[in-house]
């Protein structure tokens, strides 16, 4: 098992992870006429969006998405971003491609670069930032706690209502957690509860004190 690639937010020109969502976001990209696929264990969906939040409006910003026939239809009107090679060429889909392949970023997912979507969602979206290494597990998502700022987004309708510092929390939760890891202890004793858990955004999984 593998961890996941998250969504990622951003907020005053600052990136955060995905932590928790009291319900998925209404974005799927089958309901554009795209098509991911799985790549490679780290990302189960085919793809991850890059959110921002401006003007206190949700957006999705860009989109990483992989597809094994190089299907890539236009998402709002934008295609996804050339790629470029070793001789110092680039080439958009259905040209010939050089010989020498230069490795991609993202896993050879493609990018869908400022597509600007407006998100109409309603809900609240768990955010972190300051991950510390010391409580990374291996799978799914990573705890809400393990984050030095965790930041609550209330929306509505895709506007920005409420923004809310849970940093408090995490902080004193690991205290706790220092002081008696019997939680963590029983979790781990409890496989399908931790893997569960892991892969879990749920509200009431990652962020229980959060009503």
């Amino acid at each position: 098992m593998t961890a996941q690639i998250g969504d990622i937010y951003k907020y005053k020109n600052k990136e955060y992870s995905i932590v928790a969502m009291s319900s998925p976001i209404n974005f799927k990209p089958e309901d554009y006429g795209l098509e991911p696929q799985s790549r490679c264990t780290a990302c189960w969906n085919g793809y991850w969006c890059e959110y921002h939040i401006e003007n206190d409006r949700l957006l999705l910003k860009n989109l990483f998405m992989f597809n094994s026939e190089g299907n890539y239809p236009l998402l709002n009107g934008v295609g996804v971003v050339e790629q470029t090679y070793h001789e110092g060429t680039s080439y958009k889909l259905g040209e010939g491609k050089p010989k020498k392949v230069m490795l991609e970023d993202h896993m050879g997912h493609r990018e869908y670069r400022d597509v600007n979507l407006p998100i109409k969602y309603t809900g609240k979206i768990l955010v972190g930032d300051g991950f510390i290494r010391d409580y990374y597990i291996h799978m799914g998502y990573q705890r809400a706690w393990a984050y030095n700022e965790l930041l609550e987004f209330v929306f509505e309708k895709g506007s920005l209502i409420e923004t809310i510092d849970h940093s408090d929390m995490a902080e004193k939760i690991r205290c706790e957690l220092k002081s008696n890891d019997t939680n963590i202890k029983n979790e781990r004793e409890n496989i399908v509860l931790l893997i569960e858990r892991s892969f879990s955004l749920d509200m009431k999984d990652k962020a229980w004190w959060i009503k």
